[in-house]
């Protein structure tokens, strides 16, 4: 039973609260709105944006069958308050009684309602909501993340509280399942044409009020399994796995195609289905082994971008709007998205699962946190894998995004030195975390944190933010600063602009630099970012680092992006930013083969053109590049004559495959082309 609709809504008073959950409070001053919303979208004309903590009401007529009867039909049916989605906090009261309390914006709650249901037909349910203010950066209380970063969000002063999800009253027997959760565990590939093999596990939490026999029935891909478990009086944690023979494999989208599989968890006693789960899920292996990711034992180059939240309240984005972010990752050409320190809505992750898009998924943690947090943290990290541990799209988890002081200066590249000192938040609630996500989920790579740059005495780090045309200099800078240390380009996990002049050759230089250092350490990179936060219109210059806007416009960096990314590239060295005439241009061509199959055969060549159109020189190689390589072709080496007039140098690349593309002449066909420019002074 769907409890959405119209509720009455007031701003939380210290009189208010004492009696807003009894039936006969006056309503008078009281707001009309509409839920699932945010209560800063409005309510009847009432302005509440600016309140921390707010009063829900809503009366309805209980479900027939929920009434007390004497019915052999009603005996032994359990009935539950679930509330999807509640931003941040609420405490829940249903006919004056109190339920009990919730946190956490994206976990759902499920509040036994028996009894109250069964004591009347009308029946008042009411809340106090609380979402609090961003507050100190260096020192946060809310697992809100990204939703109310500043940094993040395209807000200062957000508040992002509500029932922005659904309300609803659902059934069971007897025997309940309040928590459950589906892990496809393991994929074995058959060898000499034999089947594979997948391994699931499965966990359940039942309520079970008299102990007793229990089944737990699991279908899912032609496979049924029924695990047996003697239960006692009260909650039972149950796990088991479940072997599925010859499974239907999904894969990236750019590896293999996605089936998806329904899988049916059934709780049973007596004979009698008493409750029942239902998951979407997909059989595939994930591993991140030097920071490469495998799937199904084939290696991929995560070619990625950050997500920020789709509109700055999340629930106010449409299905369309959540899917179509993921629809614009895949057509740039890349596998990995990242909904950066949030857990998106549910359609971000149903849709990934369709396209084949992988996410790297973070907890709602950034910055420096609170130590207050960390018990409620590691709960919400349990709940994060139950909640998406079965989407295959799924392929990493990371604890906490950033984890140092807002306060610090910012440059191209992170100053490690003064990042050296122990902290708790990388040292103790981020191990923490990530524990606990490797305990629930052993399947997927687990990282601590992100954005933590290589340090003494290892050079070891995690991911680094890389700054190069944005904080200073210019992203070429880029390349030698890898080579001195190419720990730093292991992982890339933030780089761009929100210059819209800059974008160009930032994304550009960057992804090309990273992609010819494929697995040579480089095992992936994430734009930062793909889009601006929905709905928000461009401010000018320094608006936002997406390639694309608030109203998904393509700003200049997405056709860059779009180009850098494509499966076979010719790439050279970024040129010097100016030239001398009598100087000397010497790059390095790399053919970047990020597709199955091996390149016999191509060409390639290469133009460097003077400043009023004169060819200075021409080149020509011919080669191989294997499956999912990149391989040094030649080199373009260019003396610039001195009597050369002032103007633009242009360098012009085009890879060709080996043979023409038909019969009678016709021309090879053309595998990527590209070209770069410079002055000449």
């Amino acid at each position: 039973m769907d409890l959405g609709g119209t509720w009455r809504i007031a701003a939380a008073t210290e009189g208010q609260r004492r009696t807003f959950h009894e039936f006969d409070h006056d309503e008078s001053g009281w707001a009309p709105i509409e839920v699932p919303s945010h209560w800063a979208q409005g309510a009847g004309g009432l302005d509440l944006a600016g309140e921390e903590s707010v009063l829900y009401r809503r009366r309805f007529e209980g479900p027939p069958d929920a009434a007390a009867a004497t019915g052999v039909e009603t005996v032994g049916t359990r009935w539950w308050l679930r509330i999807e989605g509640l931003a941040q906090q609420g405490d829940i009261w249903l006919d004056g009684a109190y339920l009990g309390h919730t946190d956490g914006y994206f976990v759902p709650h499920e509040l036994e309602v028996t009894d109250l249901l069964a004591a009347r037909s009308e029946h008042l349910l009411a809340i106090e909501a609380t979402c609090r203010r961003f507050g100190d950066p260096d020192n946060r209380t809310t697992l809100t993340g990204a939703l109310q970063d500043p940094e993040l969000c395209g807000s200062d002063d957000v508040i992002v509280g509500g029932l922005w999800r659904p309300v609803r009253l659902r059934s069971s027997g007897t025997v309940a399942i309040r928590h459950a959760r589906a892990v496809c565990a393991e994929v074995t590939m058959g060898e000499g044409g034999s089947a594979a093999r997948a391994r699931l596990e499965l966990r359940a939490v039942l309520d079970v009020p008299d102990g007793g026999a229990v089944y737990l029935r699991t279908t899912v891909a032609g496979t049924e399994h029924v695990h047996s478990h003697h239960a006692a009086v009260g909650e039972n944690r149950v796990e088991w796995t479940v072997d599925v023979a010859d499974p239907p494999l999904w894969w990236p989208h750019s590896l293999g195609d996605q089936p998806l599989c329904d899988l049916e968890m059934e709780a049973l006693a007596g004979g009698e289905v008493h409750d029942r789960r239902r998951f979407r899920i997909g059989f595939r292996s994930v591993e991140m082994r030097r920071w490469v990711l495998h799937v199904n034992g084939e290696r991929l180059f995560a070619k990625g971008a950050n997500l920020l939240p789709t509109r700055p309240l999340l629930g106010t984005a449409s299905p369309a709007e959540v899917a179509d972010d993921i629809r614009a990752a895949r057509k740039a050409g890349l596998d990995l998205v990242r909904p950066i320190a949030h857990i998106a809505r549910e359609e971000l992750y149903d849709t990934a699962d369709e396209l084949g898009m992988l996410v790297w998924q973070d907890l709602p943690v950034r910055g420096v946190m609170s130590r207050s947090v960390v018990g409620e943290a590691r709960r919400q990290a349990r709940e994060a894998v139950d909640l998406l541990g079965h989407r295959p799209s799924v392929a990493v988890w990371c604890a906490h995004d950033d984890p140092f002081p807002r306060k610090r200066r910012r440059s191209a590249t992170p100053a490690a030195w003064s990042r050296l000192g122990p902290s708790w938040n990388r040292d103790v609630l981020d191990r923490r975390l990530s524990r606990v996500m490797s305990r629930c989920d052993g399947s997927r790579p687990v990282l601590s944190h992100a954005g933590v740059p290589p340090h003494l005495p290892s050079l070891e780090g995690t991911t680094s933010q890389l700054w190069f045309g944005h904080h200073g200099g210019r992203a070429a800078d880029l390349a030698p600063t890898l080579a001195r240390v190419p720990t730093m380009g292991q992982f890339v996990s933030a780089f761009g602009t929100p210059v819209r002049a800059d974008q160009p050759e930032v994304v550009k230089t960057t992804v090309e630099i990273l992609r010819r250092l494929k697995y040579r350490p480089t095992g992936g990179f994430l734009l930062h970012a793909l889009a601006d936060v929905g709905g928000v219109l461009d401010g000018g210059l320094e608006s936002g680092f997406g390639v694309l806007d608030g109203l998904r416009r393509p700003k200049p960096g997405w056709w860059a992006l779009v180009d850098a990314c494509r499966p076979v590239a010719v790439v050279a060295d970024p040129l010097p930013e100016e030239l001398r005439t009598g100087g000397r241009v010497d790059l390095a061509v790399h053919v970047v083969n990020d597709t199955r199959r091996g390149l016999d055969g191509i060409v390639a060549r290469a133009r460097v053109l003077g400043g009023d159109g004169p060819v200075l020189s021409e080149h020509r190689w011919v080669g191989a590049a294997p499956a999912d390589s990149c391989v040094l072709v030649g080199r373009i080496e260019t003396v610039l004559p001195e009597v050369l007039q002032p103007g633009q140098l242009t360098v012009e690349l085009t890879l060709t495959a080996a043979s023409p593309a038909g019969t009678g002449g016709d021309p090879p066909e053309v595998l990527a082309t590209n070209s770069y420019t410079a002055t000449i002074a």
